[in-house]
């Protein structure tokens, strides 16, 4: 099977200008707002900055530094790989007291601020996420569209990201609808990257169909385990029936995600061809999400 993951619809057509994203990491910058740590307690809360490396990596070299068990080790969500991210960690340390954390000699991250907190950071413990971008080479007029942004919404498709390089998570289903009970190194983010295409695509329907007056509190569905048919699964194509056996098959609980998205604090400036944009989204949304709506852009990370 074949996953066009660019392909859904957009909601106000196909943008006529044109540029580029990620020319330099520093050009995607990401900014984690989040939790107050209680300044007490058995975890360690690091606020990290880190470079052209993901969250795992990091949160791997930060249990081996202190010789802890990965599991001890949180984190409130994944953030791009190729970008300038802060983010928090919580590290348990039960009894003990931090290592230097200065010590560690990584040209990925580096920790900027430590103090200590009283529960781990779990997926989608934070207040939202703030980007700062810079869209290199700019070919057309992004100001119509930006200023529509300021105070109109956008789909809350989940981003190419999470389906993997060349939508390789998406690939790994087939294997997982074949062989459901072996063992699978990558099975969460599978999972995820399945739900999260059968989300945006049944969002790709209802702007194709014409969503009419936009409800900001709209949501579609995140299919899982449920007693009735969740909205829009009897109209699955028969191609995707069989993954909804194997959402059940692994608990995943039936759930929604809102359609719509308003960035937030949505700002921009000009510099030559270069526009820099800066924005807030609440958790679990997608900075690419957003620039789909505003140009068609290459992304200079793809082949790193």
């Amino acid at each position: 099977m074949t996953f066009e993951v660019l392909s859904f619809a957009r909601l106000y057509g196909v943008p006529a200008a044109s540029g580029k994203i990620r020319v330099e990491s520093d050009d995607f910058k990401v900014f984690e707002e989040s939790l107050t740590p209680s300044g007490e307690g058995e975890h360690s809360f690091l606020t990290v900055k880190k470079r052209d490396t993901n969250t795992h990596w990091v949160a791997r070299q930060l249990a081996a530094f202190a010789g802890v068990d990965l599991n001890d080790i949180g984190f409130a969500g994944r953030k791009d790989r190729y970008a300038v991210a802060q983010q928090a960690f919580t590290v348990y340390l039960p009894g003990r007291i931090d290592p230097d954390w200065q010590q560690i000699d990584d040209a990925g991250f580096e920790v900027l601020d430590v103090c200590r907190t009283r529960k781990k950071l779990r997926k989608g413990d934070l207040l939202g996420n703030r980007f700062e971008l810079r869209i290199s080479d700019v070919s057309g007029d992004l100001e119509p569209i930006l200023t529509r942004l300021k105070h109109h919404p956008v789909p809350n498709y989940f981003g190419e990201q999470r389906f993997g390089h060349s939508a390789n998570n998406l690939e790994q289903a087939a294997r997982l609808v074949a062989h459901p009970k072996a063992k699978f190194k990558h099975r969460d983010l599978v999972l995820s990257a399945m739900r999260s295409y059968l989300f945006n695509r049944y969002l790709s329907d209802v702007i194709s169909q014409g969503p009419g007056e936009i409800d900001l509190a709209a949501t579609g569905p995140l299919y899982g385990r449920h007693r009735d048919p969740q909205v829009g699964e009897l109209e699955l194509p028969d191609t995707f029936k069989p993954w909804m056996k194997v959402f059940a098959d692994n608990r995943l609980k039936a759930g929604e995600r809102k359609l719509w998205l308003q960035p937030l604090e949505f700002i921009w400036h000009r510099e030559d061809n270069d526009y820099v944009i800066g924005f807030k989204l609440p958790p679990g949304c997608f900075a690419t999400s957003v620039l789909r709506e505003v140009l068609n852009y290459e992304d200079g990370s793809v082949g790193r």
